[in-house]
Parts: structure tokens; C-alpha cells; sequence
């Protein structure tokens, strides 16, 4: 047999194996449709075997006091981009939640938020993805959806801060690499963050730290200490992971702060949106995994309560208006 004839049947083999579909390619290729899909059929058997937890139960037997959690040391050592989204893929879960609608009763599903692994079976998400929203919910229970499919229902919350809008879940069976918790982090850094914005699954996005500030969520609270970042992300990015180079967590996912049209000096309005992508800093993660008291989950109430207003931005000369509030 001839060189060309070797040639003219190898490449005849190749094509046939991409009209079949069959390919060497071994990027993770996420299909968001069948991911939901599945992951909801396997929280629906989870659900008729009764291994699901009710959210009115998680709040009530938040435990008073905390365990200390030991948490990984902190990396040195930076990593490409590529190699830093594989890492953070490994560790990260969806959040599904299974609801039921407060007026029809029925349960729906949906991959609503995010969280990350700290410590075997431990994982950090927002505390208000683990409270009901009266609006949108009768009940709700929640499952841990690994990047393969695998789900794993949520037991409960073991360290909680409404201060800090932060805790700590309990998924009993679930051990995945955990993250470092990094303190300190300064504006001008660059961060990535690995999250499911608006059901887009294992989205990874980049940018770096605006600011640091300390600001309160409502008036009974003592001020949280929070990490503004440039990196995009939207409602179902709440508990993803913002990390430094080296993949340690430097904040959390927590809300955005939309500021929407002001008053120009000359009287005029002038429209534009702003958006402050406010993150909970890793001093206050690291805070839940230290033994200490827990501040209580907040309960469900018969009707939604007002948003609390976000603080105005500094006055300019002249008066502004129509200040946004968080979008938690």
C-alpha cells in the first residue's frame, strides 16, 4: 500500500469520526438544558425517598454556637488562567433549589445560586440562598450539583452571618478540593470568579477589585466588611468564589447595587445605570470557620418585607435621585 493511499484512508477516518461525533476534545463542554434537566430529575428521586431538607427546618435548628472548620492553607503559587478555571471548576457547585410556588403549591426547580468547597462536606454560599423569599416560595429545599451531574442534597447551615450575608452548608457525602480563604485583598488586584449567573453553569469571568468598604444591610446591624470587584456576574452568581491568582478566595458573590439616572447640576436628569458588584470579604468567610456564636437564620414571613435602601452615593453639589436598592 502507498504513502498516498495511507494518507487518503487516514484522512477519510478522521472526517467519518466527526460526522459521528467522535472527537479527542477534552474541554469540559457545558450543555445547560440537559445539565438542569438532569440535575432535576435526580432532586425529584431524592425528594420521594425523603432525603430532602425544608428550609423552614434549616433555620430552625441553625445550631446557637459553631464548630471550628479547618481550612486549606493558603497557595503561593500563581496559575495560567486555564489551569486557575479548572481548579475553581473542581471545587464549585450549582445550587439547585426545588421550590414550591406560594400560591399553585406546585414544586419547580431551578439552578438558582452557587457555593464552593471550604472543608470535606462543608460549603460557602450566601446566607440569603438559604432563606426564603415569601415572594417566590411556600418552601424550599436545595442540592449540591457537581460540574459532572452528581447531586447531593443540603443538610443544613452550620455557621451563619445575616451580618455578612455568609455561611457555612453542611453536604454530608460531598468532598471536593477545598478553596484557601485569603484575606486582605486590595483594590487594583485581579480576581476571577466562577459562578452560574442566570443559569448559565460554570461561567468564568474575570476583572479586578474596585474597592473595600465597610457598609451595614439594614440599620440593626453592625457594618460587614465587603470587596467591590469589576468581574461580571448576575442573580445565580450568589456564594460563587472571587479568588486571587493562586486560587484563593479573596471574597464571596453577594449582590449588586444598581444606581439608576441622578440630577446633573443644571437641573437636568441625566439616565444611565451603574452597578456596584458588591462581594462579602474573605475576613468575615474566615470568621464562620473560627468556634463562635451564630447569628440566626432568617425565617419566613407571610408577606416579603421592604428592601432595606442602600446608602446614597456621596453628594455632589447638587441633589441626586433614585438611588437602586440591593439586589441580593
Amino acid at each position: 500500500m502507498n504513502k498516498a493511499l495511507i494518507l487518503f484512508l487516514l484522512c477519510a477516518t478522521a472526517v467519518a469520526q466527526q460526522q459521528v461525533g467522535v472527537t479527542n476534545d477534552t474541554r469540559f463542554v457545558v450543555d445547560d438544558e440537559a445539565f438542569e434537566k438532569e440535575a432535576h430529575e435526580r432532586t425529584e428521586e431524592l425528594a420521594k425517598q425523603g432525603k430532602l431538607v425544608d428550609y423552614t427546618l434549616i433555620a430552625k435548628s441553625l445550631p446557637s454556637r459553631r464548630p471550628a472548620v479547618s481550612t486549606a492553607p493558603v497557595a503561593a503559587k500563581d496559575l495560567s488562567p486555564t489551569e486557575l478555571a479548572e481548579r475553581l471548576l473542581g471545587s464549585t457547585v450549582a445550587l439547585g433549589l426545588r421550590y414550591q410556588e406560594p400560591k399553585s403549591r406546585k414544586w419547580r426547580f431551578m439552578i438558582g445560586a452557587t457555593a464552593f468547597a471550604v472543608a470535606p462536606g462543608i460549603f460557602s454560599t450566601s446566607l440569603h440562598v438559604m432563606t426564603i423569599d415569601p415572594a417566590l416560595m411556600r418552601e424550599a429545599q436545595a442540592v449540591a450539583v457537581t460540574h459532572e451531574g452528581k447531586v447531593f442534597p443540603v443538610a443544613g447551615v452550620t455557621a451563619a452571618s445575616d451580618r455578612a450575608d455568609t455561611c457555612l452548608i453542611s453536604v454530608p457525602g460531598l468532598d471536593l478540593p477545598p478553596l484557601p480563604i485569603r484575606t486582605g485583598a486590595r483594590p487594583g488586584e485581579q480576581v476571577w470568579c466562577m459562578s452560574h449567573p442566570d443559569g448559565f453553569t460554570y461561567m468564568f469571568t474575570s476583572g479586578q477589585v474596585a474597592r473595600v468598604s465597610r457598609d451595614r444591610w439594614d440599620q440593626k446591624h453592625q457594618p460587614a466588611l465587603h470587596v467591590e470587584v469589576t468581574a461580571e456576574y448576575c442573580p445565580g452568581s450568589s456564594g460563587g468564589a472571587l479568588t486571587d491568582a493562586a486560587g484563593n478566595v479573596v471574597a464571596q458573590v453577594s449582590s449588586i447595587n444598581n444606581y439608576d439616572g441622578f440630577t446633573s447640576r443644571d437641573g437636568k436628569a441625566v439616565n444611565g445605570i451603574v452597578s456596584a458588584r458588591t462581594c462579602t470579604a474573605a475576613e468575615e468567610l474566615l470568621a464562620l470557620t473560627a468556634e463562635g456564636s451564630n447569628e440566626p437564620v432568617p425565617s419566613p414571613t407571610p408577606t416579603p418585607k421592604p428592601k432595606p435602601k442602600h446608602r446614597a452615593p456621596k453628594a455632589s453639589p447638587s441633589p441626586s435621585s433614585s438611588v437602586g436598592a440591593k439586589n441580593r
